[in-house]
């Protein structure tokens, strides 16, 4: 039975009909799902993702533990937020989602006053990186792929960022706020049920 639907898996990839979700770290078969509807230019999104993501990424996504989903929700009081969102989209696109979003939420404060979206989100890329893109940021497709997010997050009840929706055994919860150290002791309690 694994064969079979791993072999289905593979002809759907071979075929373009399923990729993997290029905004997501860690393994789909974690027993804890974690979900998380931000936008780049709100400040308790960048605290968030500096004091609790990256520590939550080490201990617990790439040990398995935790699957991430990253859910882009540029909130319409930040203007360049929704051009953030598309730049880090694209660079998912080439599998370099990881490496913009790190740099639009390190350098938030500077690209927030200059509007300089592109040029922070490429100075990580190499030139052909940064070529394909904006290339891609301009796709309507990605601004569609935004624009299910953002209803998908409507349909969710999510009307701040950041927001994080946990999912184990098929219970969500909603976790408030972003301190590591409650998080870390509920994800180990989920873990040990």
């Amino acid at each position: 039975m694994r064969k079979t639907a791993v072999s289905f898996l593979l002809a759907l990839t071979a075929f373009g009909a399923w990729a993997p979700q290029p905004r997501s770290r860690g393994s789909a078969t974690a027993p804890v799902m974690l979900e998380i509807y931000s936008d780049y230019q709100c400040p308790a999104c960048k605290a968030l993702y500096e004091r609790t993501l990256v520590p939550l990424t080490y201990d617990y996504v790439d040990r398995g533990k935790v699957f991430l989903v990253h859910h882009e929700f540029p909130l319409p009081m930040h203007p360049h937020a929704m051009e953030a969102a598309t730049y880090a989209c694209a660079a998912g696109r080439i599998g370099r989602y990881d490496q913009v979003a790190d740099v639009l939420f390190r350098n938030q404060e500077a690209w927030a006053v200059s509007g300089k979206v592109d040029e922070t989100a490429c100075s990580i890329l190499s030139r052909e990186e940064a070529k394909k893109v904006r290339t891609l940021a301009k796709d309507p497709s990605i601004t569609a792929e935004i624009q299910r997010d953002i209803q998908n997050g409507r349909l969710a009840n999510v009307n701040q960022t950041p927001t994080l929706i946990m999912t184990c055994k098929g219970k969500q919860y909603r976790i408030p706020g972003g301190n590591y150290d409650l998080l870390r002791r509920f994800i180990d309690q989920l873990l040990a049920n």
